[in-house]
């Protein structure tokens, strides 16, 4: 059902061209924000060396090509002081630098924002069409965990990277200003970094990836234990196991925060770890400059405060390096997810080319042998007519194949041998939506969601309220619905739980009929009712059942005397069709099931 070749670890790069590759426009301008600001920064680091050397008369002399190019700029300043000169150029060069800053920080949350919503959109999209078969191989709360929270991280995979980004163009920016002051002292701090780094990365790859990796394992299992308690909330209770699943649940977010504590103490360590390196580094390299240089000490403070300035701004830039690194690595499993997602391509109905304009005769299983994933056959060699107009109805004990063939009405699958045909052709031949349009469809598990009574009868289209009034009478749903405290505007609750069992169930047959369809699919619509509400919704699809073709799956019998044509399932055959009059006196299959139920 699911094809995905992505088996293997991808590169952070590679996943970065892929989330990327639509936003090219925007990467260049994130990118040259990063340059511009990662140049004004360090320039507003060198400036440090001329404001000390006017303070302390050091001369000119040290500082080569940086202090000449100041000297120039200073110049155009229309200052006599030249302290105050630099000193103004310091303060334009910071304001410069944070107007960039919050440009680029601002431009750089957009964009993720926008890498979320789009990524979140499309694996929800992918999920509605693949095929329904996906659905019954995956957990609802891993689906939920996939098209949600794992995206989420794209948000921290894109702000990491390219603050990764920002940090070494302002490391290379202060490095080439420390060459230009010390040649030596800046190898001894690269040597530093460079240890540091691949430091943090072995930490990233052993400890953060990993970490991370099980603490979205974790959320997502909790993600799916919370759904599921949801779900059977009502049998949770009844059966009395609420503490069952509290301990389940209480373990795998246990879980979660146990890995979440080990990837964010390595994490948070060491930058303060690479303070006190710097400091002990600084302390020394002070002692040693005192002790070796005494004579010459006054003429190289200018030059030891503009790299002392220059190493302690290193020291942010390297730690958000190492805080980026393990940022990345951490959120790299979800962004794995969602890159894998993004590249499967999940099993999909194959739509046709013609349009179906109106539903003319009759639906023909023709031979037809279907089986779920392989499993055994739950239909094999199966032969039957439904025509337009009539009222067919489909009955059989549990397993015997009655949903599957509803199923295959809806093309939810498709046969694996023989064929079905609408109209004389192949449904394969249709445009999927040009067949369901015709169809209305009514199920035992009735889907209410928390809305208006108006928004689940339209169900996201959009009608006249002469339409709506006039599908909620037929399915006999008008009287109730009017003595609601706002009527059709009620809001029912979640699963509409202030609803009774039989007005869910009419508002769901009030749904299938504001589709105006030819067709009509009731599958066990009546099984889970009470008798009153039972008595409510037959009523109803016995009126629909007067002009229109239905096709009804039932379990109780009684429900169905009065169709025009009854076809009986076992095991997936038919073994017998006829009106219930005519195999009432055969004394055959359905006479033996009819006379096993309870009147």
């Amino acid at each position: 059902m699911m094809k995905t070749g992505m088996t293997k670890r991808a590169s952070s790069s590679g996943m970065l061209w892929f989330f990327f590759r639509h936003y090219k426009g925007k990467v260049i301008i994130l990118v040259i924000s990063l340059l511009v600001g990662g140049m004004l920064e360090a320039a507003s680091v060198a400036v440090v060396y001329p404001l000390l050397t006017e303070a302390f008369k050091g001369g000119l002399g040290g500082g080569g090509l940086v202090l000449s190019v100041f000297q120039r700029i200073a110049r155009l300043i229309p200052v006599s002081d030249q302290f105050i000169a630099y000193a103004l150029f310091f303060l334009v060069l910071a304001l410069a630098t944070f107007a960039v800053k919050v440009f680029t920080i601002r431009y750089r949350l957009s964009f993720a924002g926008q890498l979320v919503e789009t990524n979140q959109r499309e694996i929800f999209a992918k999920l509605v069409r693949a095929d329904y078969q996906y659905f019954v191989e995956h957990k609802q709360g891993e689906l939920i965990y996939n098209v949600i929270t794992a995206p989420q991280n794209l948000q921290i995979f894109l702000y990491s990277s390219t603050e990764l980004l920002a940090q070494a163009i302002l490391s290379i920016s202060v490095l080439l200003l420390l060459v230009s002051l010390s040649w030596q002292g800046t190898i001894a701090v690269s040597l530093m970094g460079l240890v540091y780094y691949f430091f943090t990365r072995y930490l990233a790859d052993k400890i953060a990836y990993d970490a991370g990796k099980k603490q979205a394992e974790a959320v997502t299992q909790s993600t799916v234990i919370l759904n599921e308690t949801i779900d059977g909330i009502k049998q949770v209770k009844a059966f009395n196991t609420g503490d069952i699943w509290i301990d389940r649940f209480g373990a795998t977010v246990r879980a979660q925060w146990r890995h979440f504590v080990r990837r964010f103490t390595w994490q948070q360590t060491l930058p303060p770890t690479l303070i006190m390196i710097l400091f002990v580094f600084t302390g020394i390299i002070a002692i040693i400059i005192r002790l070796v240089a005494s004579d010459s000490f006054g003429v190289l403070i200018p030059v030891f405060g503009t790299f002392a300035f220059a190493v302690f701004r290193l020291v942010p830039i390297i730690g958000g390096v190492s805080n980026a690194v393990m940022q990345i690595m951490g959120a790299l499993p979800n962004c794995e997810k969602v890159y894998e997602l993004a590249g499967e391509t999940l099993a999909h109905i194959k739509d046709g080319e013609r349009e179906l304009d109106t539903f003319r005769s009759a639906i023909r299983f023709e031979r037809v042998s279907f089986a779920y994933g392989g499993r055994n056959r739950v239909l094999e060699d199966v032969s039957i007519t439904l025509a337009k107009g009539k009222t067919t109805a489909i009955v059989g004990r549990s397993g015997s194949g009655k949903t599957t063939v509803v199923n295959l009405i809806l093309r939810l699958y498709d046969v694996d041998r023989g064929a079905l045909t609408i109209d004389g052709l192949d449904i394969k031949q249709y445009k999927l939506a040009s067949w369901l349009d015709k169809i209305g469809y009514v199920s035992q598990d009735t889907f209410i969601f928390n809305d208006t009574v108006r928004n689940n009868i339209t169900f996201g289209s959009q009608y006249p309220e002469e339409e709506i009034i006039r599908a909620a009478r037929y399915a006999d749903a008008h009287d109730f619905i009017s003595e609601l405290p706002n009527g059709y505007d009620t809001i029912v609750g979640d699963r509409g739980v202030k609803l009774s069992g039989g007005q869910r169930q009419r508002i769901a047959v009030a749904r299938a009929m504001v589709r105006k369809p030819e067709v009509l699919i009731f599958d066990e619509a009546t099984n889970a009712l009470d008798n009153i509400s039972e008595a409510a919704v037959q009523r109803a699809i016995d009126e629909i059942a007067k002009d229109h073709t239905v096709i009804v799956i039932a379990h109780r019998l009684s429900t169905v005397v009065n169709a025009d044509k009854i076809i009986v399932l076992g095991e997936g055959r038919v073994l017998e069709e006829g009106t219930h009059q005519e195999m009432m006196a055969r004394g055959g299959a359905y006479s033996e099931l009819y006379r096993s139920q309870p009147l």
